[in-house]
């Protein structure tokens, strides 16, 4: 799985972000259990996805006026569709090894996929190039993982075993109504042994607001649930010559992650509020949804 640290990686969230967090602390009017007062109390009744609030690929945020005052249709790019599919691969890998059933097949997961998306896999075979070796790579690690806690403790029944090695919610279902988000939230993954929550992008280089994203999911989560969540990872997948690359952001969760993310979604609630559009940005993104429909 893409959601297993490195032993590096381990050794820094436990000596270093984890010891921030508790020596730094967050504030309690940012917990997002306190979601019905300032400063995380929306202020406007409408409801806007996580992806509207984090994203800053457009600069002026038209896209989010587009998609949600003139409902425009954003256009799947190569992408968006290559994104879409890696999640989907992730979460059914996760779903069945979480069952225990390590006799799935990429080639089988790959027929379903086809299936229910031909028409928008256009050149499926690339696509196939860069999902198999993550198929691979996530496969590997989960039955590692699998095996190494079963090996540690005999009599510990097997699904002890699972919850112990795999201890991912993959695509867990939120609602984010009481932050003025969306009632059909998904996060990408909620390490509920270690309260970390993991937010993957597939393809492209790193990008500063991507911290934006787990931030959001864990103020969402304290909202819901009531527990605080301090710790957040970005990963970003890329394929270089039929190989994975996964690089991760490990991080706290701190002040001004909070504020930054109440910030942008103020700004943006406002927009499709007064239904202002904010124009066009100096320089747009190849990649754009709304490239095609931005006048």
């Amino acid at each position: 799985m893409v959601f297993f640290l490195t032993a590096q990686e381990h050794k820094y969230l436990i000596n270093r972000v984890q010891p921030l967090a508790r020596e730094v602390g967050v504030s309690p009017e940012l917990r997002g259990w306190n979601w019905w007062r300032e400063p995380l109390r929306p202020y406007y009744p409408e409801r806007i996805s996580m992806f509207a609030v984090c994203g800053r690929f457009c600069e002026t945020a038209r896209d989010v006026y587009l998609m949600y005052v003139e409902r425009r249709a954003a256009k799947r790019t190569r992408e968006i569709l290559l994104g879409a599919s890696a999640h989907n691969l992730l979460e059914h890998l996760f779903s069945e090894v979480r069952r225990g059933n390590f006799g799935i097949s990429f080639e089988e997961w790959w027929a379903h996929e086809l299936e229910r998306r031909k028409p928008e896999l256009e050149g499926a075979e690339a696509f196939r190039e860069c999902l198999e070796p993550l198929w691979e790579f996530s496969f590997s690690q989960a039955r590692a993982a699998y095996q190494e806690i079963r090996a540690a403790h005999p009599y510990a029944s097997e699904q002890d075993v699972l919850a112990t090695a795999l201890p991912f919610l993959v695509e867990h279902k939120l609602s984010g109504t009481l932050l003025g988000l969306s009632g059909t939230l998904s996060v990408d993954c909620y390490d509920y042994l270690r309260h970390i929550v993991f937010d993957v992008k597939v393809g492209g280089p790193r990008r500063d607001f991507y911290r934006l994203y787990p931030t959001g999911y864990a103020l969402v989560f304290e909202s819901l649930y009531e527990v605080p969540v301090d710790v957040g990872c970005s990963v970003l997948v890329n394929f270089r010559n039929g190989r994975v690359v996964v690089e991760r952001d490990i991080f706290f969760i701190n002040d001004d992650l909070r504020n930054w993310w109440l910030e942008e979604r103020d700004r943006k609630l406002e927009l499709v509020a007064q239904r202002r559009d904010p124009g066009k940005a100096k320089q747009c993104p190849p990649s754009c949804m709304f490239l095609e429909v931005c006048e």
